[in-house]
């Protein structure tokens, strides 16, 4: 209470004073008891508040600390501030539960976006939530030839977009592998906001020795504009192992065929029109040549499947006995576990690699079909496909037109 308001409040008593006239109040008329009595409320009103605030502080950090604490409960406890910081960091790092741990960085996050915390703090909550998650088999064929996907995800995955706290657009990621033998993975990639992603190819001729060869991603985040504070940190290192083995046969995703899965395998697939189309305009297949395919089907796959499917696409038109490779598909029985529920999946054909361009002559309807053949390479490079099917599915025919175009 500032004093020209104590000012007011005196002058205000006075002029009441003199209203009455003179009459004798004795001390409850003297002006200076008003003050007093306004400036004790406040006093009183103010520090019941605190005390009150304080009480429910101390009893949502307390209960940070016991083994019951639920994730609503953590979050909640953020709106306290910095009361609960030891325990919230506690909680990320040694959490029972990947719900517990989520929670405590999504009231580190809010803090964080009440400006409650120092750098030093802002970059441990950086450093000791960083996860990383590596998509790639950790065992190939010695014998594989094929190139190999790998996939790394990275950042804070607790901060949500939309959610309380810092947003993940807050921070930017920059980061570099080592260990894939290319010059270009081991300088740092642009900065980018959001979660981080490293996508990249390995070559098996790379690596002469069956290993076990590490890949380490190093990365480095920064606060973004949106941010008060200006640093970099950059969190542990984290490395990934993988191995050649002779004894391991590309072949060993091959699961045991019988008729029965062959039967429900062919019954999933087939070629029709798309079943929800992007808009009313037309779509083209381009062939070698002067030559297109209008409005062209896709591949749709129904579930459940029996085994997973990693094979190259092939298609042939009727009376041409040359066939041409028309992409790949991979799918694995998880992905089709729901059944029809989930929708088919469908798989555009193309491109068009390998039929002479002299082909077709003249516009004409035609029929066509599509034969899958199985890929043990395609297979080992997609670390979900576990039981491969191993023989090649062919669909019916489908009637397209061919125009020039």
């Amino acid at each position: 209470m500032g004093r020209p308001m104590i000012e007011t409040v005196f002058l205000l008593a006075q002029q009441a004073a003199e209203a009455e006239g003179g009459r004798n109040w004795g001390w409850l008329a003297d002006p200076r008891t008003t003050v007093l009595f306004v400036l004790g409320s406040i006093v009183l009103i103010g520090g019941g508040r605190r005390l009150l605030m304080a009480n429910r502080a101390r009893k949502a950090v307390d209960r940070l600390a016991e083994p019951d604490v639920t994730p609503d409960e953590i979050v909640a406890a953020a709106e306290h501030g910095r009361s609960g910081l030891i325990e919230f960091f506690r909680l990320l790092a040694e959490g029972p539960t990947p719900e517990i741990r989520s929670a405590a960085g999504r009231a580190l996050a809010i803090v964080w976006a009440h400006d409650d915390l120092i750098p030093e703090e802002e970059k441990a909550v950086l450093t000791r939530g960083f996860d990383v998650r590596w998509r790639a088999r950790r065992r190939y064929p010695r014998a594989m030839t094929a190139p190999i996907p790998i996939e790394v995800t990275y950042g804070l995955p607790f901060l949500k977009e939309g959610g309380p706290g810092i947003q993940p657009d807050d921070l930017e990621w920059s980061h570099r592998v080592a260990g894939a033998e290319r010059a270009a993975l081991e300088m740092p990639s642009d900065w980018r906001a959001g979660s981080g992603r490293a996508s990249f190819t390995i070559d098996p001729s790379d690596f002469p020795t069956n290993g076990p060869h590490r890949l380490i991603l190093k990365a480095t985040g920064r606060t973004g504009p949106r941010l008060t504070s200006n640093w970099e940190a950059e969190p542990p290192h984290v490395p990934f192992q993988i191995e050649f083995d002779p004894r391991l046969a590309p072949e060993a995703l091959f699961t045991m065929p019988d008729a029965s899965k062959g039967e429900a395998i062919a019954a999933a697939i087939r070629l029709s029109a798309p079943s929800t189309p992007e808009d009313d305009g037309p779509r083209f297949l381009d062939l070698p040549g002067e030559f297109v395919v209008r409005d062209p089907p896709v591949l749709q796959i129904h579930g459940p499947l029996p085994s997973d499917l990693a094979h190259r696409i092939t298609i042939e038109f009727e009376g041409i006995a040359d066939r041409a490779s028309a992409g790949q598909v991979v799918v694995t029985s998880e992905q089709r576990a729901g059944g029809q529920n989930l929708g088919p999946i469908e798989v555009a054909l193309g491109p068009v690699i390998g039929l002479p361009p002299e082909t077709f002559d003249r516009p004409r309807e035609i029929r066509l079909r599509v034969i899958l053949e199985p890929d043990p390479d395609l297979g080992w490079a997609d670390p979900d496909v576990r039981s491969l099917w191993p023989e090649a599915i062919t669909t019916d025919w489908s009637s397209v037109r061919l125009i020039r175009r």
